[in-house]
C-alpha cells in the first residue's frame, strides 16, 4: 500500500504531526502517541513523520515490538539504538554488553544492569540531541518488553529540554500495566495522542479511487462498506477482487461481479493460503510460529532444511502477497497478515511448534532469553526440562528486567506437576522475582501461603527474609515484628546470616514503631552473631540496624562511630547479600545527625556514585542531600533537589518520603511569606498528622505544619500539633526531633501560660546533652530552651557561641533571635542589635523574606533602620540572576555535557538538572542549549 492510499482522511493527524517535527526541528522537545486498531494507518502515519524528519535533517532511531519477544531485555530500545557488542560505535557496543552482561563494572545485584543501561540510554541519546534533532520511534509497544518501556519513559521524563521527538504506536487494547504507565507518562510530559478512527464513506472512496485508478460504483462502495472504514481490509478487498477477476469498468466507476467476499481480512488471508503448495504453507506457519519478522536462518533451524530450500519454498507466499522482506529478515506484510495465519492454526499445533522452534534455536545457539517466549507458549504442565529452561532464563534476566524474571518464573511453576519436589522451592524464586519486581503486597501474600502450609526446609529461612523485606517496603512493621519474633523463636534453625537478617529487619521494625530501646537490643544481638560469624557482610547489616537505633535515642556520637566502622567494612567486601544495603548514606544521615554537614553531603555523593547506576536507595540519598541543603540554608538550591527526591519516592512509592519532601517545602514557603503555596504543599501531609499514631517521620511535619499555623495567627493550634508530637515521641523515648520541637513548643508554651510544660520540655533536652555532648546543636538545644524558661541571658548566649559551631541555618538563628529578645528586654540594645543582624543576613541570604521581616520589625522597634536588602537582591533576569549551582549546571552545559554527566559532575541527580535549566531558560530567556551555551561563553569572556 503507497503513503498516498493510506493517508487518505488524515489531514487532521498529518497536520499534527507536521508541527511536532518542525517543533523538533526548532530545538524543541514533544512526544506523539499514535493509538488505533491493526491495519488503520498507524505504520503509514509514522513513515510520514519519518520522512519528514529526514527531510530536515533530524536524527531517525526506529524500533519495532514484535510478538514473541516480549522476555528480551531492551530488545525494541537496543533495535532502534543498535546498541549491540557488534555496533561500530565504542559506546552503543558498551551498552551491548552491559545488556550481554559482560560490561566493565556490571551490577550483579538484582535489577542493577537495569537503573545502568537506563542511565546510559539517556546519556547515548542526549549525546545525539546535541549534534542534531532526535527522533526516536517505538512502533507497537503493546508487544514491547518492560525494560524498553521503561527507557522511553525515562528519556521523556529526563530530556525535556532536549531537540527530542519521541513517536510510539499502540493497538487500543488490550495493554498491559506498563504500556499503560508509559502512556500516562507521556500524557504527563505533554505528548499529545493521536487516536485514528475509521475512515468515513467518503475516504474510502478516495482510497478505492487511488487504488483502482476511478472511483467505485454504488455495488463495489456497499461491498467496501464491510471493511468498517479500515483502510487495510478495504485494500485488500480491492486487491483479492482483481485477482480474481470481479472488477469491471461501468462508464467513469469501476463495479465488481462478486455477490459474496470473506467477512474479514483473516477469512480473505485463509482463502489465498489455500492455493500454496503443501510445503511452502508448512513453512509458512513455522514462520509465523517464529514471530512477524524473522530470519530465514531460524526459519531453517527450526525445520532442518538448508536456507537456500527455505528461501525457494518460500517464493510462492512473496508471490501471493503475504511476505516481504526488510534488512536481512522476512516478514509479513502486515500484522494482520502474520495474525490470520498464527490463529488458523490449531491451538495443539502451535504450542507443539513452539515447543520445537525453543529447542531447534537453542540447539543452533540462541540466548535463553530469545526462546523464553516460545517455552512459555509452547511448553505443558509437566515439562520438566522447559520448567529448567524458564528457571535458568529467569536468572540470567534478573539484573536487567525484573518483571521479565518475574513472568518467566511465574510460568515455570504453572508447568510443574503437582506434587513436583522443586515446587517449594520454585515457589521461592516467584516470592523472590515479585520483590524484586516492586510487587511487594504480592510477594508478602505468597510467602504467608508458603509458610502456612507443609514446606521444603530450604526455603524456610529464605521466604521469611523475602517475607520480612516485603513487609518492611509496605511499612507494616507491626507484622515484622510478629514474624521476625516467631522466625526467631527457634535460632538453632538458622544460618548465622539469616539469623543477623532477621534481626536487623526486626530491629528496624522496633525503632519504627516507637520502641528504640528494643530495636537496639536486636540490633547488638546481631551484631553478637556476626561478629563470632567473623562475617563482615552481616556485620554491616547489624551495624547499620544498631546505628538506627542508637540514633533515634540521641545518640549521636555513638550511631556515628557504628557508621564509620560499617563503611570500612563495607568497602573491605564485596559481597552484601540479599537486599542491598547503602553504607555511605547511612554515614552521611549519621554525620548530619552530629552536625557534620559538609562530610555528610561528602558521603551522599560517593553514594550517588553507586545509585546512579542502581536504583536502591537513590529516592532516599536525594532526599538526604536536598535537606542537606536546606539545613545549611542553600534553599534555591534545595527546592529542585526535594521537588526531585519527593518525585523518586513517589515512583517507588515510598509515602514517607514524600510527605518529607513536602514538609520541607512547606518550611521554605512558610518563611518565604508565600502562605498560599505553603498551604498548598501542607494539605498533602496534614492528614498524616491525624490519628492516634504517627509515622516515625511526624517530627518534621509537624514542624512545618505548626510553623505555617503560628505564622498565620493560629497560635493555640501550633501549640496543640507540636505538644501532641511531642508526648507521642516521648513515650518512645525517641529524641531524634527535638531539635525541630523543642524551640518552637516552649516558645508557644510560654507565650500560651504552659510554663509547667515549657519547663518539661526544658529539663528532658537539658538530659539529652548527656548522651551527644559532641554535637553543637543537642547543647545549644538545651541551653536555649532553659534560657527560654528562666529568662535567663547568659545561657541563651551561650547557646548562640554552640549553634554558630554547625552550619545549620534555623538553629543558628533561631538561637540568636532569641537571645536578642531577651537581651532587649534586659535592656542590652546593642548586644540585641547585633545578634539580630546575624540574623536577618542569614534569613536574607536563604531567602526566608517573612522570617526576615520579622527581624527587621524587631529592629526598628530598637530604634535600627535595617540597610537594603543582602545578597539576595540579585537582579531577576540575566546572567547575574542565576544561583551559583545554576551557573554551574549552565557552563558544564555549555561545554557540551549531557544532564547525566553534568548530574555526576556537580552529584545530583538528571531530574536535578533538568528543574535548574528550566529556571536557567527563563531567567535568561533562551529555548535551547545552543542558545544556553552562547549566553554563558559569552557572560565569561
Amino acid at each position: 500500500m503507497s503513503s498516498a492510499e493510506g493517508l487518505v482522511g488524515r489531514e487532521d493527524e498529518l497536520g499534527l504531526a507536521a508541527a511536532a517535527v518542525r517543533q523538533l526541528s526548532e530545538g524543541r522537545a514533544s512526544a506523539l502517541a499514535i493509538e488505533g486498531e491493526a491495519g488503520i494507518g498507524k505504520t503509514l502515519l509514522v513513515q510520514a513523520i519519518v520522512d519528514d524528519a529526514r527531510s530536515r535533517d533530524v536524527v531517525v532511531f526506529c524500533g519495532q515490538a514484535h510478538p514473541f519477544e516480549r522476555t528480551r531485555p531492551f530488545g525494541v530500545v537496543a533495535a532502534a539504538l543498535d546498541l549491540s557488542r557488534r555496533s561500530m560505535d565504542p559506546r552503543r557496543a558498551a551498552i551491548g554488553a552491559l545488556l550481554a552482561g559482560q560490561g566493565a563494572g556490571a551490577p550483579r545485584a538484582a535489577g542493577g544492569i537495569l537503573y545502568r543501561v537506563v542511565e546510559e540510554i539517556v546519556d547515548l541519546v542526549e549525546t545525539s540531541c546535541a549534534e542534531r534533532p532526535v527522533l526516536l520511534v517505538a512502533e507497537d509497544i503493546q508487544w514491547a518488553d518492560s525494560a524498553s518501556l521503561m527507557a522511553i519513559s525515562s528519556l521523556v521524563r529526563q530530556l525535556p529540554l532536549a531537540a527530542l521527538l519521541v513517536v510510539v504506536t499502540a493497538r487500543p487494547s488490550p495493554l498491559s500495566a506498563e504500556v499503560l504507565r508509559l502512556l500516562d507518562d507521556l500524557a504527563a510530559a505533554g505528548a499529545r495522542t493521536l487516536r485514528l478512527q475509521p475512515l468515513k464513506s467518503g475516504d474510502v472512496a478516495v482510497l478505492a479511487c487511488h487504488v483502482l485508478g476511478a472511483p467505485p460504483g454504488p455495488a463495489l462502495t456497499a461491498m467496501l462498506a464491510k471493511a468498517g472504514g479500515n483502510p487495510l481490509w478495504a485494500v485488500a478487498m480491492l486487491r483479492s477482487l482483481a485477482d480474481e477477476g470481479t472488477l469491471r469498468r461501468a462508464g467513469d466507476s469501476v463495479e465488481t461481479t462478486a455477490s459474496e467476499l470473506p467477512v474479514s481480512l483473516s477469512d480473505l488471508v485463509v482463502r489465498r493460503l489455500r492455493d500454496l503448495p503443501t510445503a511452502t504453507l508448512e513453512l509458512l506457519r513455522v514462520t509465523a510460529v517464529l514471530g512477524d519478522a524473522v530470519s530465514l536462518r531460524d526459519v531453517a533451524a527450526v525445520t532442518r532444511r538448508p536456507p537456500a530450500e527455505v528461501a525457494g519454498q518460500l517464493s510462492d507466499a512473496f508471490d501471493a502477497q503475504l511476505l516481504d522482506e526488510a534488512d536481512d529478515r522476512v516478514v509479513f506484510r502486515h500484522q494482520l497478515v502474520h495474525d490470520a495465519i498464527y490463529e488458523h492454526m490449531p491451538p495443539s499445533a502451535r504450542r507443539l511448534l513452539h515447543r520445537e522452534a525453543a529447542v531447534a534455536l537453542m540447539a543452533a545457539g540462541a540466548d535463553r532469553l530469545d526462546v523464553a517466549d516460545h517455552l512459555m507458549l509452547g511448553a505443558e504442565r509437566g515439562d520438566e526440562q522447559a520448567v529448567a529452561w524458564l528457571r535458568d532464563a529467569a536468572r540470567e534476566a534478573s539484573a536487567q528486567a525484573p518483571l521479565v524474571t518475574l513472568e518467566l518464573i511465574r510460568r515455570a511453576e504453572q508447568l510443574l506437576p503437582d506434587g513436583h519436589r522443586d515446587a517449594d522451592v520454585v515457589s521461592a524464586e516467584v516470592v523472590q522475582a515479585l520483590l524484586r519486581a516492586g510487587k511487594v503486597a504480592e510477594a508478602s501474600d505468597r510467602a504467608e501461603a508458603v509458610l502456612a502450609r507443609r514446606h521444603a526446609a530450604e526455603v524456610d529461612t529464605p521466604l521469611r527474609l523475602a517475607l520480612l523485606a516485603a513487609l518492611a517496603l509496605q511499612n507494616r512493621a507491626a507484622e515484622l515484628i510478629t514474624v521476625a519474633q516467631a522466625s526467631l523463636a527457634d535460632p538453632a534453625r538458622l544460618q548465622p546470616s539469616g539469623h543477623v537478617l532477621m534481626l536487623a529487619q526486626q530491629s528496624w521494625a522496633l525503632v519504627y514503631t516507637g520502641d528504640p530501646g528494643a530495636g537496639e537490643s536486636a540490633a547488638d544481638r546481631a551484631l553478637v552473631i556476626a561478629d563470632q560469624a567473623g562475617d563482615a557482610a552481616m556485620m554491616v547489616w547489624a551495624l547499620t540496624a544498631l546505628l538506627v537505633a542508637v540514633g533515634r535515642q540521641g545518640r549521636y556520637g555513638e550511631a556515628l562511630a557504628h557508621a564509620r566502622r560499617a563503611a570500612a567494612l563495607a568497602a573491605d567486601s564485596h559481597d552484601m547479600r540479599s537486599l542491598p544495603l547503602q553504607p555511605k548514606f547511612f554515614l552521611g544521615l549519621a554525620l548530619f545527625d552530629c552536625d557534620l554537614v559538609g562530610e555528610a553531603r561528602a558521603a551522599y555523593r560517593e553514594a550517588l556514585d553507586d545509585e546512579f547506576g542502581s536504583g536502591w536507595w537513590l529516592s532516599e540519598t536525594l532526599m538526604a542531600d536536598a535537606q542537606a541543603a536546606f539545613v545549611i540554608g542553600e534553599w534555591e538550591d534545595a527546592v529542585p533537589g526535594l521537588i526531585t527526591g519527593g518525585q523518586a519516592a513517589q515512583e517507588k512509592g515510598n509515602q514517607n518520603l514524600v510527605s518529607q519532601s513536602l514538609a520541607y517545602r512547606v518550611i521554605i514557603a512558610t518563611a518565604a511569606g508565600d502562605y498560599r503555596a505553603a498551604s498548598e504543599l501542607a494539605a498533602g501531609i496534614a492528614g498524616s498528622l491525624e490519628g492516634d499514631e504517627l509515622s516515625y517521620n511526624a517530627g518534621i511535619l509537624t514542624f512545618a505544619v505548626a510553623g505555617l499555623k503560628a505564622a498565620q495567627g493560629d497560635r493555640q493550634g501550633a501549640y496543640d500539633l507540636l505538644l501532641r508530637c511531642w508526648r507521642f515521641d516521648a513515650e518512645r523515648e525517641c529524641r531524634f526531633y527535638h531539635r525541630a520541637l523543642a524551640p518552637d513548643l516552649v516558645r508557644l508554651a510560654l507565650e500560651l501560660g504552659h510554663r509547667g510544660v515549657a519547663a518539661e520540655v526544658a529539663s528532658t533536652v537539658a538530659a539529652g546533652v548527656a548522651l551527644a555532648p559532641e554535637v553543637p546543636t543537642v547543647r545549644s538545644l538545651a541551653l536555649r530552651c532553659q534560657g527560654l524558661v528562666d529568662g535567663e541571658v547568659e545561657p541563651m548566649m551561650e547557646a548562640v557561641v554552640f549553634a554558630r559551631r554547625a552550619p545549620l541555618l534555623v538553629e543558628h538563628a533561631g538561637a540568636c533571635e532569641d537571645a536578642a529578645g531577651l537581651l532587649a528586654q534586659r535592656g542590652r540594645r546593642d548586644e540585641a542589635v547585633a545578634l539580630l543582624a546575624e540574623t536577618l543576613e542569614r534569613y536574607e541570604r536563604a531567602g526566608a523574606d517573612a522570617w526576615a521581616g520579622r527581624v527587621r520589625a524587631q529592629l526598628r522597634a530598637l530604634g535600627v533602620r535595617p540597610g537594603p536588602r543582602g545578597p539576595r537582591g540579585r537582579p531577576a533576569t540575566g546572567w547575574e540572576s542565576l544561583t551559583t549551582t545554576e551557573r554551574a549546571v549552565s557552563l558544564l552545559v555549555a561545554e557540551g555535557l549531557t544532564n547525566g554527566a553534568v548530574a555526576r559532575r556537580l552529584y545530583i541527580s538528571p531530574h536535578t538538572v533538568n528543574t535548574h535549566l528550566r529556571h536557567v531558560f527563563a531567567k535568561l530567556g533562551v529555548a535551547n542549549r545552543v542558545a544556553l551555551a552562547a549566553v554563558a561563553h559569552h557572560s565569561i569572556e
